[in-house]
């Protein structure tokens, strides 16, 4: 059995909406990105779409999946900074910092540091803006959260970090990616084959099928039927070289802000 994990959030949808629940090989399990990237890396599961930044952290243990990852090219709709101020005004303000993400954190610094030119102080707290906004001049909330207080029309400066990241560097931004402990290639091939075989029947059959995914959406969190088909234009669900070069330019800066001890190489298995 390959134990996995699930995350619940909407744009993680076209991943799991159609993905065996009753399969023998799988056992699933829920959490938060920052979740799996611990459960992966202490190996209470065997593969997860993990942090791409967790990732960075691991690569020399890591293999990743191809053709799966959360990316987008621009906009991502739920990884937003709300801030009160504009951002080039945050140096040495208080940034509040979602403890369900890694990859995000870590673009919010890139960003702020060497975009902006700005080092706020950070703060990590859980996913309430209004908890956030009571400690801190800015928040960054994450997937579901994020959307939730957007929708709600905050009185704040809102920053979208796909558009911002799009903006500076001119590459797509990959959010998580589909990664596994490289000793199972050896201990379980078959396995891990099978499983992503699944997943990449999942993913296509999803990206077939978007209306029942939005519609899903919706019973879940509310929103137009609109909102949720805009929601999911902009996202990319494969691993391309366009998106890669854009994983890797993250990464490489990861590294040079000293955020990343080592420069990490992306390896994928099965290799196409």
């Amino acid at each position: 059995m390959i134990r996995i994990g699930h995350n619940p959030n909407t744009n993680m949808l076209p991943m799991f909406h159609f993905l065996s629940k009753e399969h023998p090989l799988l056992e699933s399990i829920t959490a938060e990105p920052t979740g799996h990237n611990a459960m992966l890396s202490d190996g209470r599961i065997d593969m997860a779409p993990i942090s791409a930044f967790s990732y960075g952290e691991h690569w020399q243990d890591y293999a990743i999946l191809p053709n799966l990852s959360v990316s987008t090219k621009g906009r991502v709709g739920s990884i937003l900074l709300f801030s009160k101020v504009p951002l080039e005004n945050l140096d040495g303000m208080i940034v509040a910092l979602t403890d369900t993400s890694a990859t995000s954190v870590n673009l919010t610094k890139i960003l702020l540091h060497q975009y902006y030119g700005v080092v706020p102080r950070y703060l990590t707290m859980s996913s309430s803006l209004q908890e956030m906004f009571a400690k801190a001049d800015a928040a960054l909330l994450i997937a579901d959260a994020a959307i939730q207080a957007a929708l709600l029309q905050p009185e704040c400066y809102i920053y979208d970090l796909g558009e911002e990241w799009f903006n500076y560097t001119g590459c797509s931004m990959t959010y998580a990616v589909w990664a596994f402990p490289k000793r199972l290639i050896t201990e379980r091939k078959e396995e891990v084959f099978t499983v992503y075989q699944m997943l990449i029947a999942a993913k296509t059959k999803a990206l077939i099928n978007m209306e029942d995914i939005v519609k899903t959406c919706q019973t879940m969190l509310g929103g137009s039927l609109e909102f949720w088909r805009d929601y999911f234009t902009q996202f990319n669900y494969g691993l391309d070289k366009t998106t890669v070069a854009g994983l890797e330019k993250y990464l490489n800066l990861c590294f040079e802000q000293n955020l990343l001890s080592s420069r990490p190489v992306l390896q994928f298995w099965p290799e196409e």
